[in-house]
């Protein structure tokens, strides 16, 4: 898994970028070094940004390509640079920021592994202090712990299961919209795919799921905004195409 598309070359620590764009050049060059995609894929990794934006929480930003830069990938990987200081991402500073590149929906294993790393805040800033590049690519690459417990009981609230129609699944660009949705609304929504749950409100979270196109989905909504809130991770979900 990780461990497949991340080298410890491809790990940088103590860097320095005047901003996000200069972040994304960085990253990207790794990338392209890596042997992992062409030239013409930086240009969509500001691309992507432009439409929507790849911070994660925690310090965390995940930088990628838009859907038509299939052709500039030459296989699925990754790049990790780390930003002690901080590179204002939007509202927040990003300290380590992951370049991710992938093929077709390699990308739902890797984000789904990443995602179940990062969501963890001390973890995060561990990884953003340390001056061992070695650290985080061992962490990166780490199996997962086992999961144990059992879940939380669910809120009551409008349950609905759905089959994922959007191409990209749950992938990072609707995983956002998602997030982005439900921010106005006052509603708690959960997630729940292949025996997995996650916080909607969680990018995340959702990301963890690592649901792809055809799962099949349950939400569960509660709260004065429910319906509002079910309508629209329906409206995402079930979207015929990565809008």
């Amino acid at each position: 898994m990780i461990g497949d598309v991340l080298t410890s070359e491809g790990v940088r620590v103590g860097a320095r970028a005047a901003d996000l764009h200069d972040a994304i050049e960085q990253v990207g060059a790794i990338l392209v070094t890596e042997g992992l995609v062409t030239d013409g894929y930086i240009k969509a990794m500001h691309e992507r940004e432009a439409i929507v934006s790849t911070y994660l929480g925690n310090g965390i930003a995940l930088p990628h390509g838009t859907n038509d830069a299939q052709d500039t990938i030459l296989r699925t990987g990754l790049a990790v640079v780390q930003f002690p200081d901080g590179v204002p991402w939007g509202e927040e500073p990003a300290r380590l920021v992951i370049g991710l590149a992938a093929r077709s929906d390699e990308h739902i294993e890797v984000l789904s592994r990443l995602a179940t790393i990062l969501g963890d805040a001390e973890v995060c800033e561990r990884l953003a202090r340390t001056t061992d590049a070695e650290e985080i690519y061992t962490t990166l690459m780490s199996p997962p712990s086992e999961g144990g417990g059992a879940h939380e009981e669910l809120p009551p609230g409008i349950p609905r299961t759905v089959r994922i129609s959007n191409p990209s699944g749950l992938h990072a660009r609707p995983a956002a919209q998602v997030v982005a949705r439900l921010q106005p609304l006052d509603a708690q929504v959960t997630l729940e795919v292949n025996g997995k749950r996650a916080d909607a409100r969680s990018i995340t979270a959702t990301l963890g799921l690592g649901a792809s196109v055809g799962d099949e989905l349950t939400i569960t909504v509660h709260g004065p905004d429910a319906t509002a809130a079910l309508d629209a991770v329906l409206s995402i979900v079930t979207s015929g195409s990565d809008i």
